[in-house]
């Protein structure tokens, strides 16, 4: 089967990561692959297998080159002023007839694709107005039923009817349901097909250390992501804290990612006085050693569509602990493992952070985290999308 799968850019993230990991997961599994990405930022990933294709339509320049494309975005920008939050969604009229000629082409090269899966609301978003049968629109995280606001249901009705829909996980899906029905939508299809992950290649990076890497010294606990408020980073600088003075928590605190945030984070590290303890590392390449010599990897999210890390931490055989936040971290934290959910308080989070540290090693947690994992292995949900839209 030709396929392909479709991102807003390929830039670090993890939404960016997924989508170069189906698309391996396709051509691994004998499936003519290609990965489209819409905008022209920096390259910072690419699919690990050469024989996915990849073409950029970068649609911003494409729609801007017009003169009635230009005067469009014009329109939509003054209408954002006063419809907040619609300039993409009327863009996206523009965008969507950039999309079918570039897509075109490509096809009248490579042959007619049997499946197109885009990844994330900011990348079907780009294209709404087309509709295809082959289109399949893949929700990362959790719904919003006020994003944007009054307009919200006339929105979100352009977005997802008649759609074929498939959410990360049940978490995701159960918010997702609760916001069709809310607002009287009617999809195709809404199915849970979860992300694709390549053991064998998690592993093989987990231990491939790069010399010109400054890989952290001591003893180590991780948070990893970006620096963004989702992602909750100070409750998890807060529990570690609480943790020192009242556990006696010895290891350090490495924080991995970039964002917005990062001042603010850097702000609190310094008002609780743990710049001798607490690291941020940046943005890395290759995250998988830093999860492999971690003694500990800790979630403190608000709210995740799956939580990609916790599985890629398990992989390299690292503890976890993870907040009882909405959308998929409950199917990840099954049997034994779900001792290890915190409630979104530094004192519950620094509480499940010590009791794994103590019970890394349990014998009972092997089989838990093999049942973790075997969901996500890319081979199970290559198959789960052939039977759902390729038979």
């Amino acid at each position: 089967m030709r396929i392909a799968v479709v991102v807003n850019s390929l830039k670090m993230g993890g939404m960016e990561r997924v989508a170069c990991s189906l698309s391996d997961a396709f051509t691994k599994q004998g499936h003519d692959t290609h990965l489209i990405y819409l905008k022209n930022r920096q390259v910072e990933i690419k699919p690990s297998n050469p024989e996915v294709q990849l073409h950029l339509f970068n649609l911003q320049k494409w729609v801007l080159l017009s003169g009635i494309g230009f005067l469009w975005m014009i329109l939509c920008r003054l209408s954002n002023v006063a419809f907040r939050k619609s300039f993409a969604v009327l863009f996206a009229y523009a965008e969507a007839l950039v999309f079918a000629y570039k897509l075109k082409k490509v096809e009248k090269k490579s042959g007619r694709f049997d499946l197109i899966v885009f990844r994330g609301h900011g990348t079907f978003s780009h294209v709404w107005p087309l509709k295809d049968k082959r289109f399949v629109f893949v929700c990362e995280s959790t719904q919003n039923k006020k994003h944007f606001g009054k307009h919200s249901k006339r929105i979100y009705s352009l977005l997802f009817s008649n759609r074929r829909m498939v959410c990360v996980s049940e978490g995701a899906k159960l918010s997702f349901m609760d916001l069709i029905e809310s607002f009287n939508i009617s999809c195709e299809s809404v199915l849970t097909i979860s992300n694709p992950n390549d053991y064998e290649h998690i592993f093989r990076e987990s231990v491939n250390l790069m010399p010109d890497v400054a890989y952290h010294a001591k003893p180590y606990i991780l948070g990893l992501g970006r620096l963004v408020p989702g992602k909750n980073f100070p409750l998890l600088i807060d529990a570690y804290c609480f943790a020192r003075q009242h556990y006696g928590l010895k290891q350090d605190l490495v924080i991995v990612g970039e964002g917005r945030e990062k001042d603010t984070i850097k702000n609190k590290i310094k008002a609780l006085g743990l710049e001798d303890c607490v690291f941020l590392k940046g943005q890395q390449n290759n995250p998988f050693p830093w999860y492999k010599q971690a003694d500990l990897f800790v979630l403190s999210s608000k709210s995740e569509g799956l939580g990609m890390v916790l599985i890629e931490a398990l992989a390299c055989g690292t503890s976890v602990v993870a907040t009882n936040c909405p959308g998929g971290v409950g199917d990840i934290m099954v049997g034994k493992l779900r001792d290890f959910l915190a409630e979104q308080t530094p004192e519950s989070l620094a509480q499940k952070m010590i009791l794994a540290l103590e019970q890394a090693k349990v014998p009972e947690l092997k089989a838990d985290i093999a049942k973790a994992l075997e969901q996500f292995d890319e081979e199970y949900i290559v198959r789960k999308y052939r039977d759902a839209y390729l038979t």
